[in-house]
């Protein structure tokens, strides 16, 4: 049970993670210390599936308890206090860093490690600033309102792209989908269908919604599983160059978390210049929000970098004893 209940909190904060552009679901498991039991659970899957279920299950049902109602709430966020929701993941992120540089601790710096890690870095930061060219240009809200045939068809590589992110510590689907104009679109419209029917009874887009949201997922199944066996060969056969990466990767999400298309659009509206994109409607002046959202950044680094302080003598504790 209390290996359980670990597991269900792990999949509830990968699955925040994961809904927040610029968080990476994996780095979220990493950081948790259940990524390579994730990775392993789901390669062997055909050969070991009740021990995989025992994994699995409880990951998978936390993800699902979180992403539902954090969808909801983070589209009411990004209109209104984006920057101190995006504050939080930051502070979750650099407090919780040293989890995964524990990994490498003691490597020798080569050039091929250092390059590496900049170009982890680059390819990150250049996907937040990505979305920021793109978003404007790629315009899907008709496409998904109208939802042809073809759309549906469209969303399984989609989600094979946002699991790819999933499924790699530092790159965030939520982000890559941002990049590629599918991350409002999906949120807004599962959050609207829902909406109808919970509000109103209406169902006459329950098929669109169960289409869109069954295609998507599909995608993403298909990409975890060959991603993760990639992952698995990685990490067996370059464990240290992985790792080197992926703190690389975690690195430039900072970045990409304060500076893509949806947080660009809430620091145009702080400015007063007109934009394209979602409803947006700061609830917060500029000179309030920067300082609270620094002071969250501070608290919530601190608090999970006590919560690594705290795995890190519990794996000393494993050590003495065995």
């Amino acid at each position: 049970m209390k290996s359980f209940l670990k597991r269900l909190f792990a999949g509830m904060a990968i699955g925040v993670g994961a809904a927040i552009p610029g968080v990476s679901g994996a780095a979220v498991a990493l950081i948790f210390r259940i990524y390579e039991d994730l990775i392993n659970a789901i390669n062997s899957f055909r050969t070991h599936i009740k021990d995989s279920i025992v994994i699995l299950l409880p990951i998978l049902l936390g993800i699902i308890l979180a992403v539902i109602p954090c969808i909801y709430l983070f589209s009411l966020a990004f209109e209104h206090l984006m920057f101190v929701l995006i504050s939080m993941f930051v502070g979750f992120l650099v407090g919780s860093l040293p989890s995964v540089t524990d990994e490498i601790k003691g490597i020798k710096p080569t050039k091929k490690y250092v390059a590496i890690f900049i170009i982890a870095i680059i390819f990150v930061a250049l996907m937040g600033i990505g979305s920021v060219f793109l978003g404007p240009k790629i315009d899907l809200d008709a496409q998904f309102t109208a939802m042809p045939l073809w759309m549906y068809f469209i969303l399984i590589p989609v989600g094979i792209l946002a699991a790819v992110a999933l499924s790699v510590p530092g790159l965030s689907g939520s982000l890559i989908l941002l990049v590629i104009g599918f991350y409002r679109p999906l949120v807004d419209h599962a959050r609207l269908w829902a909406g109808d029917i919970v509000k109103t009874g209406d169902w006459s887009n329950f098929g669109k919604l169960i289409g869109m949201v069954g295609c998507f997922a599909i995608g993403c199944i298909i990409g975890v599983v060959l991603i993760s066996k990639l992952m698995r060969m990685l990490l067996d056969r370059y464990h240290d160059g992985t790792y080197v990466a992926i703190t690389g990767f975690i690195i430039g999400s900072i970045f990409a978390l304060y500076f893509n298309y949806e947080i660009y659009n809430y620091y145009l509206n702080w400015a007063g210049v007109s934009h394209v994109g979602a409803e947006i409607n700061p609830i917060m002046p500029i000179y309030v929000e920067i300082p609270l959202g620094i002071v969250i950044t501070i608290l919530c680094a601190f608090g999970s970098y006590q919560i690594v302080r705290y795995q890190r003598k519990l794996k000393n504790e494993q050590n003495t004893n065995e």
